[in-house]
């Protein structure tokens, strides 16, 4: 099927001479389907069998007048009505455009209207069940209430610092009371935020180790197919080779690397270089130990603090007594039938951990641009936390009035008519 959107004041009169229904377009019920036939506007010749539906301004998507007509899906039929309404005096929307006009008419809050592009653009059922969610207003609803809130402390500070003499205002400790609040909701929400991204986004998980400890087997096993070369002989994996699967309703992408340990050579060292490289971007890492091979130091050379799990590959094999690993290694086998069943499990309680399916929810969906505004709305209300029991109330002020904008940002608000507002409606200062 492909569906036809016209928008706009005039979308009624453009769409009408393709239309011929049981009644004119014009007199059709609002949000009713209705059997038309699409014609050719020259001459009334037709051109589909087709479904239409009205929907007036305000109650459509985009707040004005619109008519959707859904054809059959002919890539060559959906042009031939397109460029007949172009005839007719439409033109080609801009991309995102019909949400950004449900924007600029008050339909969505700009942070709805970003939560539409990433339900588009969800690759699992998580970041699906996220968009809708945030389109519903789950992230947009928190910050306003976290807005209505700043815009009360910074009017009630502006008037206690425009009229001491008059002693209007908040108390400076209830104010305190109150930005530690906030302070509290923003972390949480800031939080929530990077677990959704992380839903989004995916998490990357490189395996990593000696040369031949059986990553490739291991990322293989875990792709489910034969994505990397195996051999018997140590160093096959020169570069990094990826795959992706989903854990916990999250895209999971892998990365097998190159053994590390001494190069055999230049194309070794590249492959160590990269292998590294791969370290430092990754979410998590799995170091990958052969259980049968007592040479395991060089596996465990890794620093830095990465999340890592640690896989004892070859289980199925007699373990060597000079072999050291980790109490917490986590036992594989890729000859077994479930030899790779523990460290999966264990992988999903981690990225779990990090998208917020382990918390009962706790994840709210957010853009990279939502997420690094809630950021420094939080960094403002933390500097304001700390400036109201040590530095003068204007240091606070000057850090509220940049988490109003920050707040303000994510939902597309205008700020300063607001403060003046809320200031002349709770303490009457024009008099």
């Amino acid at each position: 099927m492909a569906i036809v959107r016209i928008s706009g004041s005039k979308a009624i009169e453009v769409a009408s001479p393709l239309i011929r229904a049981r009644c004119a377009l014009a007199d059709l019920d609002s949000h009713q389907l209705a059997r038309v036939t699409v014609v050719d506007p020259e001459d009334a010749s037709p051109i589909d069998k087709a479904l239409c539906a009205v929907m007036r301004a305000p109650g459509s998507y985009t707040g004005e007048d619109t008519v959707e007509i859904f054809c059959h899906g002919s890539p060559t039929l959906a042009r031939m009505v397109l460029d007949r309404l172009i005839e007719q005096g439409a033109r080609l929307a801009e991309p995102g455009e019909f949400t950004r006009r449900a924007f600029l008419n008050g339909r969505l809050d700009l942070s709805q209207a970003e939560a539409v592009a990433l339900l588009i653009g969800a690759r699992t059922e998580r970041a699906v069940q996220l968009s809708a969610r945030a389109v519903l207003g789950e992230l947009s609803g928190r910050i306003q209430a976290i807005r209505v809130s700043l815009v009360r402390v910074v009017a009630s500070l502006e008037v206690a610092l425009d009229f001491p003499e008059d002693r209007v205002g908040a108390d400076p400790a209830e104010i305190g009371r109150e930005i530690k609040t906030l302070n509290d909701e923003i972390n949480s929400l800031v939080a929530a935020s990077r677990r959704g991204l992380t839903a989004y986004s995916g998490v990357t998980v490189a395996l990593v180790g000696a040369p031949n400890a059986g990553k490739s087997s291991l990322f293989n096993a875990l792709l489910g197919r034969d994505r990397a070369i195996v051999t018997p002989e140590a160093g096959t994996t020169r570069d990094v080779v990826e795959g992706q699967i989903v854990i916990a309703g999250v895209p999971v992408r892998l990365l097998d690397t190159a053994g590390l340990g001494a190069p055999r050579d230049a194309i070794d060292a590249e492959g160590m270089r990269r292998a590294r490289q791969a370290i430092e971007e990754c979410d998590l890492l799995i170091e990958v130990v052969d259980s049968s091979d007592s040479d395991t130091e060089r596996a465990s050379d890794l620093q830095g603090d990465k999340p890592r799990l640690v896989a004892l590959a070859k289980s199925d094999l007699a373990r060597h007594p000079g072999a050291r690993y980790p109490e917490e290694a986590i036992a594989t086998s890729v000859v077994t039938p479930d030899g790779v069943d523990g460290l999966i499990a264990r992988l999903h309680l981690e990225v779990a951990e990090k998208s917020g399916t382990g918390r009962g929810g706790d994840a709210v969906g957010a853009s990279i641009r939502q997420v690094e505004l809630l950021r420094t709305l939080g960094a403002c209300v933390t500097r304001a936390e700390e400036a109201m029991s040590a530095l003068p109330v204007e240091i606070a002020l000057v850090e509220l009035r940049g988490a109003l904008e920050a707040a303000s940002s994510l939902l597309g608000v205008e700020v300063g008519e607001a403060v003046l507002d809320e200031i002349f409606s709770r303490f009457c200062v024009g008099k």
